[in-house]
């Protein structure tokens, strides 16, 4: 005996494949516009917030590029018993370098005395410094002017970041934040 096919289902496969058969997939065009006008405005939204943060972070990675030059200048002075130091050129440039001090004067008398020379570039002005000016390190690590003068140097980059300003102390280097005309070391 050969077993009846069940009614129902065999209406529904006909309804199914019937009505599948003649569907389209994909998305319509008016979809496709709102999905790019909610993309469009979440970037309009965004992109403001993005540039102020990667300027600030720009900002704090030329402060720290800059610290970390000092620390390693002011170590090598320690380490090699040879006077190191940092000649900035402009606010967008400075030069490191390691004293050969020819007439034994122990003055930094120009560039004619600078061994091993890199020249740094910076994306930000730097401010606080005047241009030409030079900060030393003796042998025993103590910061000090070309004349070899004692004293104490603030550098900062003028745009608000959780580290844009460097304190050069006789005996440390601290990193800050600028406000008010004064570097915060924390």
């Amino acid at each position: 005996m050969k077993r009846k096919k069940n009614g129902f289902k065999q209406l529904f496969y006909r309804f199914d494949k019937a009505v599948c058969h003649n569907r389209q997939s994909g998305f319509s065009l008016l979809e496709m516009i709102v999905v790019v006008l909610i993309l469009l405005t979440m970037l309009a939204i965004a992109v403001p917030y993005l540039s102020r943060y990667m300027k600030k972070y720009n900002t704090q990675k030329e402060i720290t590029k800059i610290y970390s030059d000092l620390s390693l200048q002011r170590f090598k002075s320690m380490n090699t018993g040879i006077p190191h130091g940092i000649r900035f050129d402009s606010s967008t440039q400075y030069t490191i370098f390691t004293l050969d001090d020819k007439n034994y004067n122990l003055k930094f008398d120009g560039v004619s005395e600078e061994k091993d020379a890199t020249t740094v570039t910076l994306k930000y002005p730097l401010n606080g410094i005047a241009p030409g000016s030079v900060i030393m390190f003796g042998d025993e690590g103590v910061a000090r002017s070309s004349n070899w003068s004692f004293g104490s140097f603030t550098l900062y980059i003028n745009y608000p970041a959780r580290h844009n300003c460097i304190k050069v102390y006789i005996s440390r280097i601290a990193m800050g934040e600028y406000n008010a005309g004064k570097c915060e070391v924390k």
